[in-house]
């Protein structure tokens, strides 16, 4: 495993596009990558990167729905398909272009997604443990949206919804999420339906970062090796170890492969600066 001596955790940011008000992070100047964490997730994901890539990258990481500051009324929507419009309309609000767009897990296929949306915005592509063109086991077949459903249940789902930081600490989230932000996973994990994502991974035009764990616990190796298989070319990273969370124990090799996808030396300058 190969990662930076510290990570870089800049403040939250507030700004507003056309549904209402989001936050973000941007530190480090020079060529744009915005980062989409999965679900529960935030910018913190991605701490051990942005030091990675340097300060010579400007990385902006966005709070989604529900996270951080950004309010889930400003995209109420569960599905793929709305979150990724979201993602693009905070490209277009912070008038960003020629950005790298890097997303792990639910988030890749929500960056991928948007890539789309976006088309000559985005120059390149990185998927980081990211959902592929089928179902993983996690999520597949009737329980999750049956277990969804009980937990909306105002009596007797409150035990279940007491539950929920034991049922994510089991598969390695840790216990910081709020009630309100697993109930609005647990939401968008029994809404997820893979064909809007594998229905645009053919549009996409743009270099494409494809990196998975080997022993990730959630989407077995065999659905990134497919997910590899459909999306452009672009670097391969398969890691022995570094389950789930690649994008920190793996950093320093992921930052510079998208360092080169983006034109610069694979090895930053020294750590990023505040913005």
């Amino acid at each position: 495993m190969s990662r930076p001596a510290e990570p870089t955790d800049p403040h939250l940011q507030l700004t507003t596009m056309s549904t209402g008000p989001f936050s973000y992070t941007d530190d480090g100047d020079g060529p744009v990558v915005v980062t989409v964490s999965g679900y529960p997730g935030g910018p913190r994901d991605f701490r051990w990167l942005a030091t990675a890539l340097g300060s010579d990258v400007r990385m902006v990481r966005l709070a989604m729905p529900c996270f951080g500051q950004t309010p889930l009324a400003t995209e109420p929507a569960t599905d793929l398909l709305g979150r990724a419009r979201f993602v693009a309309r905070a490209v277009e609000a912070l008038e960003l272009s020629d950005v790298t767009l890097v997303g792990h897990s639910m988030g890749g296929g929500l960056a991928g997604m948007a890539a789309v949306e976006l088309g000559s915005r985005v120059r390149a592509l990185g998927l980081l443990c990211s959902i592929g063109p089928i179902a993983h086991p996690t999520v597949r077949g009737r329980r999750i949206r049956v277990f969804e459903r009980l937990l909306r249940v105002p009596v007797l789902g409150w035990p279940l919804r007491r539950s929920l930081p034991t049922v994510f600490g089991r598969i390695g989230f840790p216990p910081v999420w709020s009630e309100a932000q697993l109930l609005h996973t647990m939401a968008c994990a029994a809404d997820l339906d893979f064909t809007q994502w594998a229905d645009r991974m053919d549009q996409l035009r743009c270099p494409t970062l494809v990196a998975w764990g080997e022993d990730d616990p959630l989407v077995p190796a065999d659905i990134s090796r497919s997910l590899a298989a459909r999306v452009p070319a672009g670097p391969r990273l398969a890691f022995a170890d570094g389950g789930h969370s690649i994008q920190k124990h793996h950093a320093v090799e992921i930052a510079a492969e998208l360092r080169g996808m983006m034109g610069l030396s694979p090895r930053p300058p020294g750590p990023p600066a505040g913005r």
